[in-house]
């Protein structure tokens, strides 16, 4: 199997990203591994704090590495991760990447701690991946400030004074998926961005379940190699359920979770192959 780095280069090169769906429940799991299965198409599983305190990413590896064996092409990464202790043991346990979140400090202290934390692990881990931010991505239904946007030359600064390999871009996406905003992401500064950073630097984006298709296709043309679902998926799961609980269901639990997550796999499907099908000019 490719190392993430070596899937990451060639689908920049050839016009395509790869989905980073977030693991909320084994379900959700089954899920992606079931349409990854079927499609042959790759992907990234990942987990936030949150996530991790409920499912224990030690038990998702496990999973990842016996689909692995079985020649799935799934890999692993730790999202938004703030608690350097636990990113540390993640990346010994044998993760694919792990995602610094340090955007709540101030923007030099956030500097300086990237390049640190990242410093005193690559020598040791010259394969693992590590991406970064500085600019706080909204919430749902925040107000849309181009304040918080992400400045070009900062993005070249950051980048390579931290040594990342991956920078998470704020140009309008939102965390969450919301019914009041519109989400309009601003394809013109996404592309001073990618002409700044350097070749070997990546660019992704999170927040890619509120965004148009359209201009998803957009923004990998413009080199977005890696694209964050979640809300979606817990949206529809949590739909699903709620119409098989409210009709009737099955006592055997399974019973019920099986045509959720058949839903689920409708748009981990549209995912992998709406991001996988070449937009390369």
């Amino acid at each position: 199997m490719k190392t993430l780095k070596q899937l990451l280069t060639e689908y920049r090169a050839t016009g395509k990203a790869v989905p980073a769906f977030n693991i909320d429940s084994f379900e959700i799991y089954q899920a992606v591994e079931e349409s990854v299965k079927e499609t042959g198409l790759p992907c990234i599983v990942q987990l936030s704090p949150g996530e991790d305190k409920f499912i224990h990413a030690e038990r998702l590896f496990v999973l990842v590495k016996k689909a692995q064996l079985d020649g799935l092409p799934i890999y692993l990464n730790m999202d938004h991760g703030q608690d350097q202790i636990r990113l540390e043991k993640l990346i010994s346990l044998g993760f694919d990447m792990i995602h610094f979140d340090g955007s709540k400090m101030e923007y030099l202290t956030n500097l300086e701690t990237s390049q640190k934390f990242i410093f005193n692990l690559k020598t040791h881990y010259p394969d693992v991946l590590f991406e970064v931010e500085f600019d706080k991505i909204n919430l749902v239904d925040s107000q849309v400030s181009k304040n918080s946007f992400t400045n070009p030359d900062k993005a070249l600064e950051f980048i390579t004074q931290t040594n990342a390999d991956l920078l998470a871009v704020s140009i309008g996406n939102l965390h969450g998926i919301s019914l009041k905003l519109p989400e309009v992401i601003d394809l013109n500064l996404l592309s001073k961005i990618k002409n700044k950073i350097p070749e070997d630097k990546f660019i992704t984006l999170h927040g890619g379940s509120g965004i148009n298709p359209n201009q998803l296709s957009e923004a990998i043309k413009l080199g977005v190699v890696k694209i964050n679902i979640n809300t979606e998926l817990r949206n529809n799961f949590n739909q699903s359920l709620s119409k098989i609980y409210s009709a009737e269901f099955s006592q055997k639990v399974y019973e019920n979770f099986t045509p959720a997550i058949d839903d689920l796999k409708n748009i981990i499907k549209s995912k992998l192959l709406l991001f996988s099908t070449s937009n390369y000019v």
